[in-house]
């Protein structure tokens, strides 16, 4: 065979093996857009304030020492209207529990191998009765390396028993926190809460400094969903908070402004460029609390986020 041929031959094989290689790759997943829906907002919950998100993440259960989840706070969650917004829209609806105030105990759960393996068969149960698509977890906060052990040995576990089933599972921590790697390992999602600093609380700076604190650790990136708050603090007392609506309703305030009345929040511009630096280290999304923070109006933060992503 001479070596023009042999060259044509070739050609024509590589012809049939990009598209076989090409179809093995897997579609990259969508950029998640997350919102949170506390419980005090079920009764005036509005689906225009979780449009274009891709998960909407009740808040929030929270485990009791035995390995039981006390869901007293959910009593009055408005199933039949999530599950159709669900449906309709095409959303994964996702359970968190803990978060600050409600994490007192994790530790008990998670330290006693028969309470943990309680936590995880409920878990599982309860996602698949009320028909939610997966599990948030948000322990604020362990406080040894003990109880961080025990949280990575609770999501690792946790993962097991969700994976026939198909849930989902993320963990939402403080950038400072920092659990075993397996931990990380074992969630779908690491979510940031990259907000609650001193002074000027949530500054895009900062937040790039939080992504690049997890890469660091070994994170994957498309694991990474950065957090972004709708609401604003006091720079001088951050006990004291307002809301993005609140801030619009008062001030009026341009968009790229971050800053009135002594209080810092995140204006459209800012969460642009967040949403942006978040696509650009191709992370997995962007998280928010919360979504009834927002405004309805051209101000919306929720349209700013799609308007960047849509670029």
């Amino acid at each position: 065979m001479t070596k023009s041929l042999s060259r044509v031959f070739a050609a024509i094989s590589l012809c049939f093996l990009i598209p076989a290689f090409v179809l093995a790759v897997e579609p990259k997943p969508p950029f998640r857009i997350v919102g949170y829906l506390p419980e005090y907002r079920f009764s005036r919950f509005d689906a225009a304030y979780a449009t274009g998100l891709t998960d909407l993440i009740l808040f929030a259960a929270q485990p009791t020492p035995d390995g039981d989840i006390d869901l007293g706070k959910l009593k009055d969650a408005p199933w039949a209207m999530l599950k159709d917004f669900k449906t309709r829209y095409h959303v994964r609806l996702i359970l968190c529990m803990g978060g600050w105030g409600q994490s007192d105990h994790f530790a008990e759960a998670v330290l006693s191998d028969k309470a943990r393996a309680k936590l995880v068969k409920n878990a599982v149960d309860l996602l698949l009765s009320h028909r939610l698509d997966g599990l948030d977890l948000d322990w604020e906060h362990p406080k040894n390396e003990a109880e961080s052990a025990g949280y990575a040995r609770l999501l690792i576990e946790l993962k097991k028993a969700f994976t026939p089933h198909g849930l989902t599972l993320s963990v939402t921590i403080a950038p400072w926190q920092q659990i075993p790697s397996e931990g990380y390992a074992a969630a779908d999602w690491v979510q940031l809460m990259s907000y609650d600093y001193g002074q000027k609380h949530s500054t895009l700076e900062q937040a790039k400094k939080d992504i690049q604190t997890f890469l660091d650790r070994g994170v994957p990136p498309e694991k990474i969903v950065l957090g972004m708050p709708f609401y604003g603090r006091d720079v001088k007392d951050r006990d004291k908070s307002i809301t993005y609506q609140e801030v619009q309703r008062r001030h009026h305030p341009p968009e790229q402004v971050d800053e009135v009345a002594g209080y810092f929040f995140n204006g459209p511009v800012t969460i642009r460029k967040k949403t942006r630096a978040a696509l650009d280290a191709h992370l997995g999304g962007v998280m928010v609390w919360e979504i009834g923070q927002d405004t309805l109006s051209e101000t919306s933060l929720l349209k700013a986020i799609r308007a960047e992503i849509e670029k």
